[in-house]
C-alpha cells in the first residue's frame, strides 16, 4: 500500500454563476442578480487511504450583484451593480475513482470580506460539492479541474430571520506539489 501523499497548491475560478437566495415571504426588500464572480485561494490535502483525501485551504472570491430595487412605477428604480467578496476556509472530502476522476464535498466557513456588500453578510457556515479530473505527474506535480456548486450562510452566524444566501457554480482550476 501507497503511503499517503501530501499536497500544497493554488486554485482559480476564472469565472462563474452566482445568484443570491432570499425568503420569499420577504415583502418590499430589493430582488438580486448575480453577475458572476471570480476566485483564487491555496489548497492542503492529505491523502487518507489511495482513494480518499481531506482537503482544505482558503480562498478569496469577489462576486458582482445586480441590485434590483423594489420601488413604485413613478420612482426612479434603476439597478446597479456592486461587489461582494468573501474568504472562505472549505473543508471537504475528496474521493478518487478510476485513476483520473474524483467527487468531492464538505463543509465552507465563509467569512464576509466586503463591509459595503449589498446583501447581508455571508459570514457563516455553507456546503459545497463538486466532481472532476485530475492528473499527477512523475515529478510530484498535479493539475486538475473541478466543476462545483457552493451555497455560503447557510447557518450563518450573524444576520435577520431573512437571511440572503450567496450561491456559486464555477470551475476550478489548480496545480499542486506533493511535499
Amino acid at each position: 500500500m501507497d503511503k499517503p501523499i501530501k499536497r500544497i497548491g493554488i486554485t482559480c475560478t476564472g469565472v462563474g454563476q452566482n445568484e443570491v437566495f432570499t425568503d420569499p415571504d420577504l415583502v418590499g426588500a430589493p430582488g438580486y442578480r448575480g453577475k458572476g464572480f471570480w476566485g483564487a485561494g491555496m489548497v492542503f490535502s492529505q491523502g487518507i487511504n489511495r482513494w480518499l483525501e481531506w482537503e482544505t485551504g482558503m480562498e478569496f472570491s469577489r462576486h458582482r450583484i445586480e441590485v434590483v430595487p423594489n420601488l413604485p412605477p413613478n420612482m426612479d428604480a434603476r439597478t446597479r451593480i456592486e461587489n461582494s467578496a468573501l474568504i472562505t476556509f472549505p473543508l471537504s472530502l475528496k474521493a478518487g475513482f478510476l485513476k483520473y476522476f474524483f467527487v468531492s464535498g464538505g463543509i465552507l466557513l465563509d467569512l464576509d470580506a466586503a463591509p459595503g456588500s449589498p446583501i447581508d453578510s455571508q459570514t457563516g457556515f455553507g456546503a459545497g460539492v463538486g466532481a472532476g479530473a485530475q492528473y499527477h505527474f512523475r515529478s510530484g506535480l498535479s493539475l486538475f479541474v473541478n466543476p462545483y456548486v457552493r451555497g455560503h450562510s447557510l447557518l450563518p452566524l450573524m444576520g435577520s430571520k431573512n437571511h440572503d444566501s450567496l450561491w456559486e457554480e464555477g470551475i476550478r482550476i489548480g496545480l499542486t506539489v506533493a511535499l
